[in-house]
Parts: C-alpha cells; structure tokens; sequence
C-alpha cells in the first residue's frame, strides 16, 4: 500500500500543481462538508492519504447526518464546500439560492448501487404491490433514495401516495425494521452492510435503477461567491478530486483501510460491501436523468437542465 500512495501523492502533485512545484506550494485552508455515506468518501481518502496535502489543500472534513444538513452549514458559512445529492442542491437553485457545481461525485450503476431496500427476512414482502400500506424509511426524505422507491412503485403500477415515508437515522434503519416500527428501509454504504450483518433484514430490491442505468449519485458543490473569489483553488480542488476517484475505483483494498478507520467497521466487512463507483470527469448527461425524473414526482418544482447547475 505503501508504494501505490507514494507513487500517487507524486502525481497528483504533478498533475494539480505542475511537474516540482508540490514542495513550493502554500498549503490553502479548504472546509468540506460531507454525509453519512461511501459515496463522499473521497474526501476521506483525500485527508488520510495525505494526497490533498500533496495538492496544496489543507482541508477540513466535517460530518453531517445527511447532505441538508451539510448544505445548510455550507450557506450559513460554516463550510466552503459540500458533497451531497444533487436534488437538495437543485431545488435551492430553484429557489434563487445561489450554488454551484465544482466536481462530479459518484456514479450510481448497477454494480455500484448507492441505495438498496431491505425487509425483514421473514417479511411477506415481494413485490411493488406488497409495499401499498407500508412505511419505508430513509436517512433523509425527499432526496435521491426517496426519489429512487416512487420511480420503483410507480413503474410497477403503484400509487406513490400509499406507501408511507418517514426519516430514520442511518445507524438505527435495521433496527427499527427487525422491530416492525417500519417496513422497510432504502440505505447506502456503510449502513446497509452493518444492518445486514447486525439485524434480522433481507435485501429486497435495488430501486436506484428505476431512475437510470447509470447517473450521478453525488457532486460537490459550493456558493458562487466562494467559486469566484477563489477560481485556482476550485480548479485545485476538481482536479484532485478526480485524481482521487481515479485511484480510489482502482485501488479498493488500500480505500478499505481508510473507510474502516472512520467507521470503526472491521476492514473484512468493508471488504465485502457495495463500493462507490466515483466520476473521474464531469458529464452532465449523467445528472440529466436525475433531474428530469425528480421534476417528473415533483422533488423539483420544474424541469430542470443540468447545465443550469453550472456557474455562469
């Protein structure tokens, strides 16, 4: 592991900072906001394996419970820039609330599902049909996952208006499910493997690919303000965060280490969960789906072009 860091710390400095300038650059102070969830773990890795350092960015990571919470200390000035989904993001640029898009997070496909359902394993739950009368509980409504179960309901014939959604932290979703308090619970990383390891829950369906085969999970954002007064360190920012995602989808054995660190989840069991599928570019035909189904069930007060996400 330690080879593979220390020959990626040299080119991300190359790359971010220009060929021997990594040990001449001023470090910059950066504050960065982040959910719950695998899906803004580069932040992580970015910190613990010095490769942020390496970039010239001397960045702070807070935590939040979900990604409202984490815009919403980003507004109030708390933090500089937030990793979050990108429908809170949309409905606030709906609103006037000036925020922009600076980076590409994870993608959520097939094999990288950013949020699953699960039941009780002795639950008579077996279709869309089962779910009518029911309560599903998520980290935080009204976002992605939400969004994900009514494309579900409704494209297998389902009234979204007779299924019951209710916010549940992360860490107490199994829990609450082994206890009959709700139904069902729709999770991510890392709290999805620990309810199944720890609580008497099945996996029940994967309703991210309702949505898209392929679209943008997560992304950071920022205020104009914050973006304009300082273009080199955005620009520093981006491109090291690509740099990571490149070697974080490549390089799962040395990010499981860091994940079981902040967690305190045994390196065995992260092993075996789903892991983040991050963008290493920016594409805006991938929020484009999120986007238009989130206008389509109303988390969206009106169709949206992902390209109005962009600083102009």
């Amino acid at each position: 592991m330690t080879t593979s860091r220390s020959a990626f710390l040299s080119a991300t400095a190359a790359l971010v900072l220009g060929a021997g300038a990594a040990g001449q650059a001023q470090t910059v102070p950066l504050r960065i906001g982040i959910g719950p969830s695998d899906a803004y773990g580069e932040a992580s890795y970015g910190v613990d394996a010095g490769i942020f350092q390496s970039a010239g960015l001397d960045v702070e990571i807070t935590g939040f419970n979900s990604g409202t919470t984490a815009q919403a200390a980003m507004l109030a000035g708390q933090i500089d820039i937030v990793g979050t989904t990108p429908l809170p993001i949309a409905n606030a640029v709906i609103r006037g609330i000036p925020l922009v898009l600076v980076a590409a997070g994870a993608v959520n496909t097939a094999k990288a599902s950013q949020s699953i359902m699960c039941v009780r394993k002795d639950s008579p739950i077996r279709t869309a049909q089962d779910l009518i009368g029911k309560t599903v509980c998520f980290n935080a409504i009204r976002t992605g996952s939400e969004l994900a179960l009514d494309a579900y309901l409704s494209k297998n014939g389902v009234d979204i208006s007779r299924v019951r959604t209710i916010e549940v932290s992360a860490a107490e979703m199994g829990a609450a499910v082994e206890r009959g308090t709700v139904d069902a619970f729709v999770a991510g990383e890392p709290a999805l493997s620990s309810a199944l390891r720890a609580n008497n829950v099945r996996v029940f369906v994967d309703p991210m690919q309702y949505i898209a085969p392929r679209f943008m999970y997560s992304a950071w954002f920022s205020s104009p303000a914050f973006v304009q007064r300082n273009p080199d360190l955005i620009k520093r920012f981006t491109q090291t965060m690509y740099a990571v995602a490149k070697w974080a989808n490549t390089h799962h054995a040395e990010t499981a280490v860091i994940i079981a660190r902040y967690t305190k989840l045994d390196v065995g069991d992260v092993n075996h969960m789903i892991r983040a599928d991050f963008s290493e570019s920016l594409r805006l035909s991938e929020l484009q789906p999120l986007l238009d189904e989130a206008a389509k069930f109303n988390y969206i007060s009106r169709p949206m072009q992902a390209s109005e996400l962009l600083l102009h």
